[in-house]
């Protein structure tokens, strides 16, 4: 569980590994970050025009005698829903950023996990062979802890709503406890439940884990550090109003989403 408690943001290996991945600049979901922060730019236009053209209404209208105050109604009017759907645009682009940053932690905490339990590749040295931890060296093993740290990872950014799960959506509850510990959430646990149940539905969150190509690299040095390549595509819900205009696909219940991909090297 320590690994799930570290704040990534004073990890340097984390940065390193993201910084180094091909799909933290070129996202998969690229379609819907680049749309919404052009439809964002667009209704900043639009919001920096209109007063433009509302001056020269003004000097119209008291070339007309109009002082009823209709052109500052119309302005209103005008400007009001360019405002009201350029700030969901913005909250949306922000959450959509805030999940593709999310992404790319729980890659890298799989691909951290998965590493403690890939055995190293032979020849190894005697030095080596001697300091390897028999108990944690599990092949097999690996790709269930690698998935279990990056649905773990993935918690705080899942929708706190009770949303229903299609099969086994249980987290682990001594996990999950720890984490809600040590993050000072214990009092919101009901809402770090639901969003647990989230990320721990089947068809919400997928882990694959494998030895990098640099794998070969480190059975030639003989080094017992075994580079991982961690691969997470998770599914997030936007915001119920336009969410459609981005959307990867549609949930059973009705609520739009779209899938963030991550991909990180772990050397």
């Amino acid at each position: 569980m320590r690994a799930e408690l570290e704040r990534p943001i004073f990890d340097g290996a984390f940065w390193s590994s993201i910084l180094h991945s091909r799909t933290f600049w070129v996202p998969e979901d690229h379609g819907a970050l680049l749309g919404t922060f052009a439809i964002a730019m667009m209704l900043l236009a639009s919001m920096l025009l209109l007063p433009r053209l509302s001056a020269r209404r003004r000097r119209i209208s008291e070339l007309h005698g109009d002082i009823s105050g209709s052109t500052t109604m119309m302005d209103f009017v005008l400007v009001t829903p360019v405002f009201v759907f350029f700030m969901f645009v913005v909250f949306q682009f922000t959450i959509l950023a805030k999940n593709h940053l999310f992404t790319h932690y729980a890659a890298y905490a799989a691909a951290r996990s998965a590493r403690v339990y890939f055995c190293p590749a032979l020849p190894i040295s005697i030095r080596s062979l001697a300091g390897l931890d028999a108990k944690t060296c599990d092949d097999d093993a690996a790709a269930g802890k690698a998935d279990l740290a990056a649905r773990l990872a993935l918690i705080p950014a899942a929708p706190y709503d009770q949303l229903k799960c299609v099969g086994a959506c249980q987290p682990p509850e001594d996990a999950l406890k720890s984490l809600a510990d040590a993050s000072g959430l214990s009092k919101n646990w009901r809402a770090m439940r639901n969003q647990a149940r989230y990320m721990f539905d089947p068809q919400n969150v997928t882990v694959t884990v494998d030895r990098a190509p640099m794998a070969l690299y480190a059975a030639i040095n003989r080094s017992p550090h075994v580079p991982v390549t961690a691969k997470v595509e998770a599914r997030f819900l936007l915001l119920e109003y336009a969410g459609w205009v981005f959307a990867r696909g549609q949930r059973k219940d009705g609520r739009y989403y779209t899938i963030s991909t991550a991909e990180v090297n772990l050397l």
